[in-house]
């Protein structure tokens, strides 16, 4: 079994909660799901919309930076791609045959934990400090979504290693806040 793959990791909420809102971010793509995922589609839709809600509001804006530096590092080619890209990452990954090779022979759980820290502070400089767990979530989500749709590796283990990630780094918090779902209620501020 792969890192990321096992079946405590997929019957988690953090996998189940990635599941439903993978399914809203690609609405038009049609998903085998399970029951179970099925059901965590009905359990976690409010925490996946006010997710979305969250990432489409004014996180991801394009600032503009220039990903076709020779010199840039591989983390931060990711991060500028993720950024920039949405349905067309897997393309733009392609024609980058170095970034591609560089991928297919080194994704694990350490890559993908040091591409989403990337990530969130690129977009959340103050991170991990920054209070605003909401954004730091909602962006753990988005992130994992987009790599969801690379042709690289079973889906399954990108969901694993985001549902891993979040269980690492945010489940204490959302724990402390009750849930996912009253980590994320309209009472709160969510932004």
């Amino acid at each position: 079994m792969m890192e990321g793959d096992s079946p405590s990791i997929t019957r988690s909420d953090e996998y189940r909660l990635l599941e439903t809102y993978c399914q809203k971010r690609k609405p038009q793509r049609v998903f085998m799901c399970s029951l179970e995922a099925q059901t965590g589609g009905e359990k976690y839709g409010n925490v996946a919309e006010k997710l979305t809600r969250i990432v489409d509001s004014r996180l991801l804006i394009d600032d503009g930076l220039e990903t076709d530096s020779v010199n840039t590092d591989v983390i931060e080619q990711l991060v500028d791609l993720l950024k920039k890209s949405g349905d067309d990452l897997n393309e733009k990954i392609e024609k980058n045959h170095e970034l591609l090779g560089y991928l297919q022979c080194t994704f694990s759980y350490d890559f993908f934990e040091k591409l989403i820290s990337a990530f969130i502070k690129s977009v959340v400089p103050e991170f991990p400090q920054s209070r605003n767990k909401h954004e730091q979530i909602a962006l753990t989500f988005e992130v994992t979504s987009r790599l969801r749709a690379l042709d690289l590796h079973p889906m399954n283990r990108v969901m694993g290693f985001g549902a891993q990630y979040l269980q690492k780094n945010f489940t204490p918090w959302v724990k402390q806040h009750g849930g996912w779902e009253k980590a994320f209620d309209d009472n709160d501020e969510v932004h």
